[in-house]
């Protein structure tokens, strides 16, 4: 029997910050937001069986639950046999906004490419040992680095690899399709007519230009498509914890701005809160998920709530 996790933070931001090791955090993470290290029969990232579903001509004679059927003498199948290995893609924004970083709080000093790729890395490792197919696609330097999404445990640790070696820069592509290019490749119809095909996980800051980021997304919002957008965010662009004259530059323009702080906060929140929403709108609807996560609190927290919603679905 699984020990159970208690309900508390099992890792924090200068954990983070103090290892190399990627996959030792990853494992950590996963550790604190799954309800034990057992590997699931589930497929789509922890998935649980939900019901039973009549027996239909056509279906699969080996998943019928022979044990109701002795109670029951009528054939039921059991729902989350019956459904197939799910394609797990990360999106990972590898472009030089990610190098934000807090001036102060919990999350000092730390990026957000560095949070981003733990939880990309704490997928990964959900994904494999759930035998999920698992691939890489991050955008730098107004391209693609992909890895095509596959099974073994090889794939796995160079997934880890190249997340360990990959640093923020550039900015998203211009043309969207060079992304929809990587993710047709490979791409194949799983299940019955209700399945879900893939899911993509975007690890995002939301910093774009005109729109690229949601032009790159909106090809993949095809049906039976599903997407987790992880929406990262920290302290100083939540709270504004600023006073007085300030100058902010521009991570991927070098555009600067000059201004006082106090005068600044009420519009800059506002013009926040109004980016956060229209980020909701824009993808809101069926087999759409998105989830905030603020650089400066616990990550099992907003993911262990994630996937226990999902158990319920």
């Amino acid at each position: 029997m699984a020990a159970k996790i208690p309900d508390r933070q099992v890792i924090d931001p200068r954990l983070i910050a103090a290892t190399r090791d990627l996959e030792l955090v990853a494992r950590k993470l996963v550790a604190g937001v799954l309800p034990g290290m057992h590997a699931s029969r589930q497929p789509g990232l922890a998935r649980e069986f939900s019901q039973y579903r009549a027996y239909q001509p056509g279906d699969d004679p080996r998943h019928l639950d022979w044990k109701l059927y002795a109670r029951s003498d009528r054939y039921f199948l059991r729902e989350s046999e019956i459904e197939t290995t799910v394609t797990i893609r990360l999106l990972l924004d590898a472009t030089e906004s990610m190098q934000h970083a807090d001036t102060a709080g919990p999350g000092a000093g730390l990026r957000k490419f560095d949070l981003a790729r733990v939880v990309a890395a704490a997928f990964a490792w959900i994904a494999q040992a759930q035998g999920d197919p698992i691939g890489l696609h991050a955008v730098s330097k107004g391209g693609v680095v992909s890895m095509p999404p596959g099974q073994h445990r090889q794939l796995f640790e160079r997934i880890v690899s190249t997340l360990e070696r990959l640093e923020p820069a550039g900015t998203w592509p211009a043309d969207p399709r060079s992304i929809a290019g990587v993710f047709a490749a490979g791409a194949r119809t799983i299940g019955g007519a209700d399945a879900t095909r893939e899911i993509t996980i975007v690890l995002t800051d939301g910093h774009e230009h005109a729109d690229e980021i949601r032009a790159a997304l909106a090809p993949l919002r095809s049906r039976r498509h599903e997407i987790l957008l992880l929406h990262f965010l920290g302290r100083d662009e939540i709270d504004f914890p600023f006073h007085g004259p300030i100058r902010f530059e521009e991570y991927e323009t070098g555009a600067v701005l000059e201004t006082d702080a106090d005068a600044a906060r009420a519009a800059f929140l506002a013009d926040q809160d109004r980016h956060i929403r229209e980020w909701r709108r824009a993808f809101e609807g069926e087999r759409f998920h998105y989830l905030r996560l603020r650089t400066d609190e616990p990550l099992d927290r907003a993911l262990r709530g994630y996937l226990l919603q999902r158990r319920r679905r």
